[in-house]
């Protein structure tokens, strides 16, 4: 009993080992036409990344903010609201290939006005240390 187990601990240790093995290539220039026509469709476009819609992404950033700054239904409403209008006008900024400057600056000011009048003074400081945490990377201070 002590050896079959020793065996299968032994196999599933070397199990790894078989599954990464590549295979050189001068072996694929050998494929059958088949297998190179399957090869040729699993191989990956250079397409650009597409983000996800305005308001999945407000979703998910208000969603860590409920969860780390303890939003009440009310709050977590008007928070998305604010970060979903946010999120649209800086992507409108993006697609007309704007890359930086005063559009984007007022964007973060407005959100800035509007944590304000939603969030106690208590969340603000908290939101301005999850902010210094991350390095400033969300504007909503």
């Amino acid at each position: 009993m002590k050896k079959l187990i020793a065996a299968m601990a032994i196999m599933m240790a070397a199990s790894p080992i078989f599954a990464q093995t590549a295979t050189p290539a001068s072996a694929t220039t050998k494929q059958a036409p088949a297998a190179v026509k399957q090869a040729a469709v699993k191989t990956p476009t250079a397409a650009p990344k597409a983000l996800p819609a305005p308001e999945k992404r407000a979703i998910a950033y208000t969603d860590e903010l409920k969860a780390k700054l303890h939003l009440t239904d009310d709050q977590y409403k008007k928070v998305l609201d604010v970060n979903t209008e946010c999120i649209r006008r800086k992507d409108a900024l993006k697609a007309s290939g704007q890359k930086g400057g005063t559009g984007f600056k007022d964007i973060s000011t407005y959100r800035k006005q509007q944590f304000q009048t939603i969030l106690t003074p208590d969340q603000l400081t908290q939101l301005k240390a999850m902010n210094a945490q991350k390095g400033g990377k969300n504007d909503a201070e």
